[in-house]
């Protein structure tokens, strides 16, 4: 789908769901996918890019190393065997050598997750390199700009587009259409929230004309709505530490926010939405013990 002069959505369908991974086609004389969704998508992606006419993809760019935006860097590199990877420079290491990256998620989801998320392989490194904040990526016709957004994670990226739209990576919520939800993506080992408020403030502030989100598609942009979601963040995050102050652990605090959300939904959560609050309870978990005195 079309959702820029020069950007296309796809839908990676993760984990057998539509509408909640996204990855994004920049299509100028050069091509770039900015994230790649799943492993188990690989083949998702590369049927969609066949059916937009795609025969060459000059740059793979994964926001950060979380396998529904980098899992299928490596798929892709594979059938692309031209392109060259983009990442950050703190990323850059976990592609190549994917081993701390893939016990990380074991021990987050559990010893069978890669039957779900699909294997993870290396990308040799003489294809993958470092880009920084404020770097620029001409496709000729179109320039990508990538701006630094920690919070989310110490590694990720996003990437304007000289069109006028800005690829978000997790910097935003989750914001699943036809939901009134919003859900903080929160993850263990390395949220921090004031960087997470700075960075959405950041991106608030550049003039995109729409975020195009992972999860998912587009939405509004701009000072005005970034501060409605740093608002709805503090709320999600005060509930949590609400929760744990009471002595409570993971169980307690995703239970707190399960209540939060399923009061605005008015009816039981999508088991994608259940996933999701499951994974940030246990990042707002260890983000509060390293923040307690």
């Amino acid at each position: 789908m079309k959702v820029s002069p020069n950007v296309y959505l796809i839908d990676t369908r993760g984990l057998g769901f539509e509408q909640i991974v996204a990855c994004y086609l920049v299509k100028g004389r050069k091509t770039a996918v900015v994230d790649t969704g799943y492993a188990s998508s690989g083949d998702v992606v590369y049927e969609a890019l066949k059916t937009l006419g795609v025969e060459k993809i000059d740059y793979i760019i994964p926001t950060h190393v979380h396998l529904d935006h980098s899992g299928g860097a490596w798929k892709l590199a594979e059938r692309f065997p031209d392109a060259i990877v983009l990442a950050h420079e703190k990323a850059v290491k976990h592609l190549v050598d994917p081993a701390r990256l893939v016990a990380s998620v074991l021990e987050v989801y559990g010893p069978d997750i890669l039957n779900v998320f699909g294997e993870v392989k290396p990308i040799s490194a003489d294809r993958v390199y470092k880009v920084s904040d404020g770097e620029t990526l001409s496709l000729e016709d179109v320039e990508l700009t990538f701006i630094y957004t920690p919070g989310h994670a110490p590694h990720q990226l996003s990437v304007y587009v000289s069109d006028g739209v800005l690829i978000t990576a997790d910097a935003v919520p989750a914001k699943y259409p036809g939901k009134p939800f919003i859900i903080p993506s929160t993850p263990p080992p390395s949220f921090e929230l004031e960087q997470y408020i700075a960075s959405l403030r950041k991106i608030g502030g550049i003039g995109a004309s729409a975020f195009l989100t992972p999860h998912f598609g587009q939405t509004p942009s701009g000072v005005e709505w970034t501060e409605h979601l740093i608002r709805e963040t503090e709320k999600f995050v005060g509930e949590a530490f609400k929760a744990f102050e009471r002595g409570g652990g993971v169980g307690t605090i995703y239970k707190a926010l399960q209540l939060k959300v399923q009061a605005q939904f008015g009816q039981p959560l999508p088991v994608y939405a259940e996933s999701l609050l499951k994974i940030s309870a246990m990042g707002l978990h260890e983000y509060f013990r390293r923040k307690r005195p």
